[in-house]
C-alpha cells in the first residue's frame, strides 16, 4: 500500500511539473510581442504623404522621421518588436507633424498672396474713386 501512495504522490508531483512547464509556456507565448506591421505601414503611408510637400517646410521632422522608419526596420530584424513598434509609432506622428508644419506654412503662403491681391484691388479702387 505504501507504494501505492507514492506512486500517486509521484504522478501527482510529474503531472504539477507538467501543468507549471505548459503554463509558463502559454505565458510566454501570450507575452511574445508580434511584430508592428501596421504600425510600420501606417509610417510609410504617412511618410509617402509627408514627402512631396514637406521638402522645405517640415524637411528636418521628415528626415526624423525617416530615420525612425529606418530604425524600426532594424529593431524588426534583431527581433526587438517592442523597440520597432515605438519608432514605427513615432515615425508615423514625426510625418504626419512635418505634413502639418508643411501644409501650414503653403497656407500662410496663400493667405499672403489672397492679402496682397486684397491690398491691390483696394489700391486701384481709391485710385479710381479720387
Amino acid at each position: 500500500m505504501p507504494y501505492a501512495a507514492c506512486k500517486a504522490c509521484i504522478d501527482r508531483s510529474d503531472l504539477q511539473r507538467i501543468a507549471a512547464i505548459a503554463l509558463a509556456l502559454g505565458l510566454a507565448a501570450c507575452s511574445t510581442v508580434p511584430q508592428p506591421v501596421e504600425q510600420i505601414d501606417a509610417a510609410r503611408a504617412a511618410l509617402s504623404q509627408a514627402q512631396p510637400v514637406a521638402v522645405s517646410d517640415g524637411a528636418a521632422e521628415l528626415r526624423l522621421a525617416q530615420y525612425k522608419l529606418a530604425r524600426a526596420e532594424q529593431e524588426i530584424q534583431r527581433g526587438n518588436n517592442t523597440e520597432a513598434r515605438i519608432f514605427a509609432e513615432q515615425a508615423e506622428v514625426d510625418a504626419k507633424y512635418a505634413w502639418t508644419l508643411a501644409e501650414s506654412a503653403r497656407m500662410q503662403r496663400t493667405a499672403a498672396e489672397v492679402n496682397q491681391s486684397v491690398r491691390s484691388l483696394r489700391e486701384e479702387a481709391d485710385r479710381r474713386s479720387k
